[in-house]
């Protein structure tokens, strides 16, 4: 039975999504009648949950390989859209054109606008006399590699961030506290860099954090401070080159009053100048909250991110209506009206902890799969978990020792090296002090890999 929400939308539109990772958009089969997922190859992991969502397959091709944007210019998805022409799309990110379909069926903000942003020169640039940042300078990699570069960096900055302009996923990201990390890093940044500019900023002693915020017709809002797990040791390989280093994180943290108000300014500042420009639905803003309580913007994600069905999760439990909800209807221009604005997602605070780990192949080599990991609610019993019943919603948990895993994988699957294997969300705290996970979300993942006989 369909959750009741205090807002009123054609719940029959027709809503899709392109995607080789489809996970992050099955909140949408509660929220929408006519559902449809469309990805590249069968999955069995999508026939084993409880959707009532109609799943496409597109056929294996080398040439999508995890490319989304190659997905949507393929052939099979262009025939496939002219028989189902009245659907719309829900994009991750914005798709750069040439589009092959109408990209008014795009759920998408303008890629100029979403790049722009996302670029992290433009958005210190752009925010720097508005909201505290570290200080920061820009640079030509051709700069880096001059002998006396680091020395006068170091004596200016002390310890410091090298930032490829356009990286992302916390890739292109490398912490300066001595020469050899300098050394590393720039020859680490000539390889993978993307951008044309290199941004240097002062390094801030401090927690890793995230604060998403929807644009929409009532407001701006935000959803509340994540804790961001970067680089964990337990759930990736650190030392692997180009790998993405973001492992999850958790929401719901006891933070006090004063950094609360200072996430809400900086989503309310950001959030004005984005919507100035056309900007709608969700964005996310990365941050480091100092011992001191200052909290200080990195950058911006103008797009959904990882946590997106997380936050909306949690929202709904509460009552309140959904980021991702709000997202669809805004970018797709669809008529809706809130009932009662005491729904509307202004909280930003939950009353339990959510946790996302995201556990990748340490290996220095592919791996392959021996275990169908069935997508579903586990517990944990002792060093191993057991399968309790199919379920994709936070909804369904009961207690800290139960937990939904997701794979997309099968039985012989290879895993490439530094990719993602499979996803945890749970209930409870799983970060330590140090950053990494603590000793309970330690536990949990050895008693996966136990199970799965993962490395």
């Amino acid at each position: 039975m369909a959750q009741k929400l205090a807002i009123k939308y054609n719940r029959s539109t027709p809503i899709g999504v392109v995607s080789t990772d489809p996970y992050n958009y099955l909140l949408y089969d509660k929220l929408f009648d006519d559902f449809r997922i469309i990805t590249e190859i069968k999955q069995d992991w999508l026939h084993d949950l409880p959707l009532k969502a109609r799943v496409s397959w597109l056929g294996k091709n080398k040439q999508y390989g995890n490319s989304v944007s190659k997905l949507l210019r393929s052939k099979k998805f262009v025939a496939m859209f002219k028989n189902d022409s009245k659907r719309k799309f829900v994009m991750y990110s914005p798709l750069d054109p040439p589009y092959k379909i109408n990209p008014l069926a795009y759920l998408m903000n303008s890629p100029t606008i979403a790049h722009a942003y996302e670029n992290k020169r433009y958005f210190r640039d752009e925010f720097a006399d508005l909201i505290r940042m570290p200080e920061y300078e820009i640079r030509y990699m051709n700069e880096l590699d001059k002998a006396s570069a680091y020395t006068t960096l170091a004596e200016k900055y002390g310890a410091f961030m090298l930032q490829d302009e356009e990286s992302s996923g916390s890739k292109g990201t490398y912490a300066i506290k001595s020469l050899d990390d300098y050394v590393e890093a720039v020859r680490s940044l000539k390889k993978f860099s993307r951008g044309r500019t290199i941004v240097v900023s002062k390094f801030v002693e401090g927690e890793a954090a995230s604060i998403q915020v929807c644009i929409t017709k009532y407001g701006i809002f935000s959803g509340g401070i994540q804790k961001q797990l970067i680089d964990s040791q337990y759930l990736g390989n650190t030392k692997l080159e180009g790998a993405n280093k973001w492992g999850g994180g958790e929401i719901g943290g006891n933070y006090p009053d004063i950094v609360h108000h200072q996430t809400q300014e900086i989503a309310s500042i950001v959030g004005s100048e984005l919507a100035s420009h056309g900007y709608k639905g969700v964005f996310g803003i990365d941050l480091i909250i100092t011992p001191s309580k200052e909290v200080y913007s990195i950058e911006i994600n103008a797009r959904l991110t990882g946590y997106s069905h997380i936050i909306s999760e949690l929202q709904m439990k509460n009552g309140k209506i959904p980021f991702m909800l709000l997202h669809a209807l805004e970018l797709g221009n669809l008529d809706y009206e809130v009932t009662d604005k005491a729904a509307l997602p202004s909280s930003n605070r939950y009353k339990k902890r959510a946790s996302l780990m995201i556990l990748n192949n340490t290996l220095d080599e592919d791996l392959t799969l021996k275990h169908y990991v069935r997508p579903g609610m586990y517990r944990q019993v002792g060093d191993r978990v057991e399968f309790v019943k199919d379920s994709f919603t936070l909804k369904s948990l009961k207690g800290e020792d139960t937990m939904l895993i997701m794979s997309r994988h099968a039985i012989g699957d290879p895993v490439e090296r530094g990719r993602r294997i499979l996803k945890v969300m749970k209930y409870g705290k799983v970060i330590g002090k140090d950053g990494d996970l603590n000793l309970k979300g330690r536990k949990t993942i050895e008693a996966i890999k136990n199970t799965f006989e993962l490395p």
